[in-house]
């Protein structure tokens, strides 16, 4: 899976690079430090890293480190708000993911999951 996510970022960099005119737009978070869950250890860097390649390729990038469900919400709306107005766009999580039923959620810091059912309310459904 590695790979694959290897790849597919080293293609969208090699088309950012051609594409130097287009207005390009990114939303990157990285959760680390869980208040009911522990922490990890590489997210808030590997959002970092994400965040200052990004821009050095022109994006204009919204960076959030270790959010919780409101803050992450309000990014994501003003992400589809702005999202209009670009002819590129990425997103970028790092952090605990879980998915229930079939449907993927992001995990906020101050989520407190106890059980499948409160993930519809704790965390972020992408």
């Amino acid at each position: 899976m590695k790979k694959i996510a290897f790849i597919f970022i080293a293609l969208l960099f090699f088309n950012a690079l051609y594409c130097q005119s287009d207005k390009r737009l990114a939303l990157v978070i990285g959760n680390a430090k869980y208040v009911n869950g522990g922490s990890l250890q590489n997210p808030v860097n590997d959002a970092k890293l994400m965040s200052e390649t990004l821009e050095g390729l022109g994006f204009d990038v919204t960076l959030l480190i270790n959010a919780g469900l409101k803050d992450m919400q309000n990014a994501a709306i003003e992400f589809t708000n702005k999202v209009r107005d670009y002819e590129v766009a990425l997103f970028y999580y790092a952090g605990h993911g879980v998915q229930v039923n079939g449907i993927n959620f992001l995990v906020p810091v101050d989520a407190k999951m106890d059980n499948e059912l409160s993930a519809k309310y704790e965390a972020f459904d992408i």
